[in-house]
């Protein structure tokens, strides 16, 4: 029954190992692949939002500016933070304005929470890419 339960356990524990260096190791488009991950895999409108150098234009920022949609930029990065809405603490409402918009929401964000809830913002929103600050892409 031992030898069962050793074998057991290393089979989860390779297998999280092999999962782990696959998901660090990808060759593929980081980028592409953050946003396949909010659309569920698909290859929707949200992908074309990215163009081929993986930069989010401020164009294409400005088109997810809803709450059912919101992504935000800060630092140089954006974030997908609509799964986030609904659990904000001051309301989805507090930051749905914000949606699609990097300068407005950053300033927003600052005033509000000054630096030192941008580690919560980092684990909650879903890193899409960096942040095409000329606005081009």
């Amino acid at each position: 029954m031992k030898k069962i339960v050793l074998a057991v356990l290393i089979a989860f524990l390779v297998f999280g190992i092999v999962a782990f260096i696959r998901l660090y190791t990808s060759t593929g488009n980081v980028v592409l692949n953050n946003v396949n991950a909010v659309n569920g895999g698909n290859s929707g409108s949200s992908v074309n939002a990215v163009s081929s150098s993986g930069r989010i234009s401020l164009s294409d920022l400005a088109k997810h500016d809803k709450e059912s949609d919101c992504w935000v930029g800060y630092g140089g990065k954006v974030y997908d933070v609509t799964s986030f809405l609904p659990r904000h603490p001051g309301s989805a409402g507090a930051i749905s304005p914000y949606c699609g918009t990097s300068k407005e929401f950053t300033d927003a964000f600052t005033k509000k929470h000054g630096t030192k809830k941008v580690g919560a913002l980092m684990k909650v929103g879903v890193l899409i890419g960096d942040f095409n600050i000329v606005g081009t892409a």
